[in-house]
C-alpha cells in the first residue's frame, strides 16, 4: 500500500526546494496516479520504457530519454509490455526567481505556460545535466543550485519549441487564479462565464485546451489536492478538512478522495502518519 505513495517520499532531501526520487516497475504497471501540481518535473528514464499521459497528449520515453512535464500540467504514468526504471526530478521554478530582468521573464515563462519545451528529448547535454542533479550525493546545495539554473539554460537552448506571449492564454490563466484562490467557495459555469465573459461552450474549450481539463475537473482535484495536504499537515478532523477545501458533504468528500489516491482520507493519514 506504501508504494503508490512514494511520489511523497524523496530519497535525499538537499533542500526544501528540490524533490528527487527513484522508481522501478514491473511491465503493465501503473506508476503513478493521474494529478497536477504547481512544479516543473523531469523523468529521466533509466531502463525499459515509461509512458505518460500529459494534458491531451500520450508520450513515451526509452532508455537514455527524459520527459518534460511542465508546471500545472495533468499527467499520469504507467509500463506496458517493458518494465521500466526512471529518476524524478521535481522543483518549483518560482523558487528560482531572481532579480535578473531575463531570469525573471524567462522562469516565469516556463510557470505560466508560455514557454513550451520537447515533451522527450535525448540531448545529450539536457539529459547528463538531469542525471548530474539526481546523482548528486554532495551537500553543496548551492552547487545543486547552480545545476538548477544551468538547466533552465539547457532548456531554452536545446527544447524549446515556443515562447509565445502570454495573452493567448491569459483569460484561462485568469480563471485558474480566481479557482485556486476561492476553492473554497461555491463555483460553478454559470458563474464564470458572467465573471469573463465567454459561453459555457467557449469557455470550456478554452479552458481545455490549456489544461487538459473541463473548469469543474480541474475545481475538483484542485480541492482534493488541498485536501490531501491538509491531512498530512494538520490534525484536524476529515469533517473539517472537507469544508475548508469546499466539500460540504463529508461522505461525498470521502468517495472522491478514495476514487483519486486510492484509499480513503483516513487510512491516508495513518500512512502519513506510519511513514513519518
Amino acid at each position: 500500500m506504501k508504494k503508490s505513495f512514494l511520489e511523497s517520499t524523496p530519497i535525499h532531501d538537499l533542500s526544501s526546494i528540490l524533490k528527487i526520487m527513484n522508481f522501478s516497475w514491473q511491465p503493465n504497471s501503473s506508476c503513478f496516479r493521474l494529478h497536477w501540481h504547481e512544479r516543473m518535473e523531469l523523468l529521466h528514464v533509466k531502463r525499459g520504457r515509461l509512458y505518460v499521459e500529459n494534458g491531451n497528449e500520450s508520450i513515451s520515453a526509452v532508455t537514455g530519454e527524459l520527459i518534460i512535464i511542465p508546471p500545472k500540467s495533468l499527467h499520469m504514468g504507467y509500463t506496458l509490455d517493458e518494465e521500466a526504471e526512471y529518476d524524478v526530478l521535481m522543483f518549483d521554478v518560482r523558487s528560482f526567481y531572481n532579480e535578473t530582468e531575463m531570469c525573471k521573464t524567462l522562469l516565469s515563462a516556463i510557470f505560466d505556460g508560455s514557454a513550451v519545451f520537447k515533451k522527450v528529448t535525448s540531448n545529450l547535454e539536457t539529459v547528463k545535466c538531469v542525471d548530474l542533479i539526481c546523482n548528486n550525493n554532495s551537500s553543496q546545495t548551492l552547487g545543486m543550485i547552480a545545476l538548477i539554473y544551468q538547466l533552465f539554460n539547457l532548456l531554452y537552448q536545446n527544447e524549446l519549441l515556443e515562447l509565445s506571449s502570454q495573452s493567448k492564454n491569459i483569460i484561462v490563466n485568469k480563471m485558474i487564479e480566481y479557482i485556486e484562490k476561492h476553492a473554497a467557495q461555491e463555483i460553478d459555469i454559470p458563474m464564470l462565464c458572467e465573471l469573463f465573459g465567454y459561453s459555457e461552450s467557449h469557455l470550456c474549450r478554452k479552458f481545455k485546451e490549456t489544461t487538459g481539463l473541463a473548469p469543474m475537473q480541474y475545481l475538483k482535484i484542485y480541492r482534493l489536492e488541498l485536501a490531501r495536504k491538509k491531512i498530512k499537515a494538520c490534525d484536524i478532523s476529515i469533517s473539517d478538512v472537507a469544508l475548508e477545501c469546499g466539500f460540504s458533504d463529508a461522505n461525498y468528500f470521502t468517495r472522491c478522495f478514495k476514487k483519486h489516491f486510492g484509499v480513503p482520507p483516513v487510512k491516508y493519514r495513518k500512512i502519513q502518519i506510519s511513514e513519518k
